[in-house]
């Protein structure tokens, strides 16, 4: 993202959207291009914002959720891979091939199409989506990179 960096917010991201337009509107001597990258910014920050405040698939999800995908990731974090979680699955990705047994013996399980390891909640009831990219998947549910053990965040997407 370029443009809309640090909004948190519905309307502080309409805001900003009004404020770049005006700079950078053609008929306000600005270019198109520049336009066209904004406007494709703020659909992706409308999707991301739109949907964080709803609870994903109906679900809300409680503390004891949270604390399973905390456990999960401090189980993990040394192995010097990228950890991402997106709603209630955590996805891996970086050179995991020297970890896959351990990643496997904690119930990770590979997504050959989006070249990824991934977890989610064994109880959770799940259908294949398997031509969702993951620039799908972090609009829908939003995305959080973890970069250090016993990291809080709160899984509401």
């Amino acid at each position: 993202m370029k443009y809309f960096v640090n909004i948190s917010t519905l309307e502080e991201l309409r805001k900003e959207y009004r404020r770049l337009a005006k700079a950078n509107h053609p008929d306000m001597g600005g270019s198109a291009e520049e336009m066209k990258v904004i406007n494709i910014e703020y659909e992706m920050c409308f999707k991301i914002l739109e949907n964080a405040d709803t609870p994903t698939n109906g679900k809300k999800y409680n503390k004891e959720e949270d604390a399973m995908i905390r456990d999960i990731i401090n189980v993990i974090i040394h192995l010097n891979i990228e950890i991402e979680v997106c709603g209630s699955w955590i996805w891996v990705s970086g050179n995991t091939y020297t970890c896959k047994e351990e990643l496997k013996s904690n119930g990770f399980h590979w997504a050959s199409k989006k070249k990824m390891w991934y977890w989610h909640n064994p109880e959770e009831v799940t259908r294949s989506h398997g031509k969702t990219t993951m620039a799908d998947i972090r609009i829908k549910y939003g995305s959080d990179v973890v970069k250090e053990a016993n990291t809080v965040f709160c899984v509401t997407a």
